[in-house]
């Protein structure tokens, strides 16, 4: 029987969690309207932040609880958030296996991680949530990625940028359109979204970049300036 690969191994262990007389679950009056006001089953939860009627703003106060509890209490509330954002997590990986595919387990392993790392740190106060938190988590994979592809000679693909399934957020989905567009570059997809929507401030970026926070502020004001105009000739 093959090794089930992180994200299997994960989804197995969130259901388990979910499964019998007393699955995991957070009340709907915690989470408010449109949420039953109720006990609900995080499988349940999960299947609720997908549906195209469930708000924004709602998603994003059902990953906070969840971020904090992970935070408070780690053990299943960790895997209970990580499970919950699975799909996005998977999404946002999908065309990264694709460049790497004898890598994806590693790739899987690194988000995971990185998932872990950020729970006691990231700041939840700004929105999009679970966008941002993806972006963040889905980052780490998008290094290694980069670190095999310069390994081996190759380019970094233009699709790889982490692409959140669009339920958990449209930045991130739009940056992938512009990168594939040739609009911004992966380095500057990167950019913007680890210093704009990710948590991680522009001097943070620079000193892990090895750049100056001028020189990376110029460089991200000139990709804004595409992108803003790429996304306002698509509107009118």
């Amino acid at each position: 029987m093959p090794e089930q690969s992180p994200f299997d191994a994960l989804e197995s262990t969130f259901r388990l969690l979910c499964k019998g007389p007393s699955p995991l679950a957070v009340h709907g009056r915690e989470l408010g309207p449109p949420f039953p006001s109720r006990p609900i089953p995080l499988t349940e939860l999960g299947v609720m932040l997908l549906h195209p009627a469930t708000p924004y703003p709602a998603r994003d106060r059902a990953i906070r609880l969840l971020l904090g509890r992970a935070a408070d209490h780690g053990g299943r509330w960790t895997i209970a958030l990580a499970g919950v954002l699975l799909p996005g997590l998977r999404a946002g990986l999908a065309s990264m296996a694709k460049a790497w595919p004898g890598g994806a387990a590693d790739l899987e392993a690194d988000a995971l991680v990185a998932l872990i790392e950020a729970i006691p740190v990231f700041d939840p106060s700004a929105e999009p949530v679970a966008a941002r938190l993806v972006w963040r988590v889905t980052s780490a994979a998008r290094r290694r990625l980069a670190r095999e592809m310069a390994v081996t000679g190759r380019q970094v693909p233009g699709a790889c940028p982490a692409e959140p399934h669009q339920p958990w957020g449209h930045p991130d989905f739009v940056l992938g359109e512009a990168v594939r567009a040739g609009v911004v570059s992966v380095a500057e997809a990167e950019l913007i979204g680890e210093t704009r929507l990710g948590s991680t401030s522009l001097h943070a970026y620079a000193q892990a970049k090895g750049a100056g926070d001028g020189t990376l502020r110029m460089r991200r004001m000139r990709a804004e300036r595409r992108l803003v105009s790429w996304v306002w000739g698509r509107n009118v």
